[in-house]
């Protein structure tokens, strides 16, 4: 991610803070998740797997659940580095997860992976095509490129903007904005009966953190998926995608999952 940003959400502490209530439910629904979005008939076993943006590190984990023995993890922020190496202690994967500083923007790794797996990061660089072309990279020919990009809608310049001004605001500031989006956000899904449903998810987050995750997350960008697969095709063919289809947007957009194979 390019450091001359000088507005950045700080999603390490959010993750740090988030990570203090995973436990093995949230882990399980992680490994669901995550092999939903594996090619069918995958072997995890004897595959090496690179996590971009590791966050809480909760997907790596999910990874050593599902077999994989030789997990990278990176992230941009040390906040985040850390949280991943503790919950890899936290659930006794330590052996198989090696998490470090980097940006993938200008990155350090050199080797490529049969996995590379980089879910809502990437539009956050403030390079975003430059983010996944560079983590594209890393996949072995034949390997699996797993990504998940904020789907595009007509809000996404006001969001953008909204974004920046809460990363530049005072920390009081911020949390008035956390707690009164979160209330708006959740009140649109009393309305619509989705406050009554588990929002125990793939995704292993909660209401809160993920609204917080949401309104904090800048740099911003987002992608319809004709402009997803017009620039993976040359390289790339889809395999699955999930979630491509925008929703209104004006309370925010979520991220549509696409599953690549390297030609």
């Amino acid at each position: 991610m390019s450091s001359s940003q000088e507005a950045r959400f700080e999603f390490g502490q959010n993750w740090s803070e988030f990570s203090k209530k995973i436990n093995e439910t949230e882990v399980q629904q992680a490994v669901g998740g995550l092999k939903k979005l594996l090619p069918e008939n995958f072997i995890p076993q004897g595959k090496t797997f690179l996590d971009i943006g590791s966050g809480s590190g909760l997907h790596s984990v999910a990874a050593t659940k599902l077999g994989f023995s030789n997990i990278t993890c990176t992230d941009y922020d040390d906040n985040s580095v850390a949280t991943t190496k503790l919950n890899a202690e936290k659930f006794n994967t330590q052996d198989s997860i090696t998490a470090f500083q980097d940006d993938i923007l200008n990155s350090n790794l050199k080797e490529t992976f049969d996995v590379v797996y980089s879910w809502g990061v990437l539009h956050h660089t403030g390079h975003m095509w430059d983010a996944i072309e560079s983590a594209a990279g890393r996949v072995k020919k034949g390997g699996t490129f797993i990504i998940a990009i904020y789907t595009k809608t007509k809000f996404c310049g006001m969001w953008k903007v909204i974004k920046e001004i809460y990363c530049r605001a005072p920390k009081f500031i911020q949390k008035i904005m956390g707690y009164a989006y979160h209330f708006i956000r959740s009140f649109r899904q009393v309305l619509n009966g989705e406050i009554f449903k588990s929002y125990k998810n793939e995704r292993g987050m909660n209401r809160f953190y993920d609204a917080v995750d949401w309104l904090g997350g800048y740099p911003y960008e987002s992608a319809s998926k004709e402009e997803i697969f017009a620039f993976m095709e040359k390289t790339f063919d889809l395999q699955k995608s999930f979630r491509t289809q925008p929703g209104f947007g004006l309370l925010g957009t979520g991220c549509a999952e696409y599953t690549f194979i390297k030609k």
